[in-house]
């Protein structure tokens, strides 16, 4: 748990960075941006807890369990992508 809310933190602080950059904005003003995140509906409890509490919005593509076989193909993934992304985020396995 600690390591994906510390990787988490560490990515939307690096976003922020980029963000504010980009945009020509303060640190103040990017704070009111909302970052993502985009991985498998199938993730482990303690990505919940980064949605939460460090607000990053999570974006979730289901697998499909009967062509892929519990796999999510990337053209899904980049269609949720856009700037306020921070991430995707692999699983590897099922629990």
């Amino acid at each position: 748990t600690e390591a994906c809310l510390l990787a988490g933190l560490a990515l939307k602080f690096r976003w922020r960075k980029w963000y504010a950059a980009r945009h020509g904005l303060s640190e103040e003003e990017v704070l009111a941006v909302r970052p993502n995140l985009v991985m498998s509906s199938c993730y482990q409890a303690a990505w919940e807890k980064l949605f939460r509490y460090f607000d990053i919005e999570a974006k979730l593509v289901k697998p499909n369990l009967v062509e892929d076989k519990m796999a999510i193909r990337a053209e899904e993934l980049v269609k949720l992508c856009d700037e306020k992304t921070i991430a995707v985020v692999g699983i590897l396995g099922n629990h």
